[in-house]
């Protein structure tokens, strides 16, 4: 016999517009997929002292040389072909 905490599945917790450095970067990858952007298309993220570190660096390690162009210039310059 099984009880209803034995049987019944955990949902994940909900995706929340926060990121934490204890978070894996797969959960902070799944949080920014997850993003609702408003008519404006802009969204609120909050972001502790570690994500912005990690943010910093892996943005300047992946831009190089495009530090001075906008993000969309540099995105097309560092995303993989389709």
């Amino acid at each position: 016999m099984t009880t209803d905490s034995d049987s019944a599945t955990k949902l994940a917790p909900p995706i929340s517009g926060y990121l934490s450095e204890q978070m894996s970067v797969a959960r902070m990858v799944e949080v920014l997929e997850r993003l609702q952007f408003n008519k404006q298309e802009e969204a609120r993220l909050m972001i502790d002292p570690g994500v912005q570190a990690f943010l910093i660096r892996a943005s300047r390690a992946a831009a190089a040389d495009h530090l001075d162009a906008k993000v969309r210039h540099a995105w097309r310059a560092i995303r993989p072909p389709r």
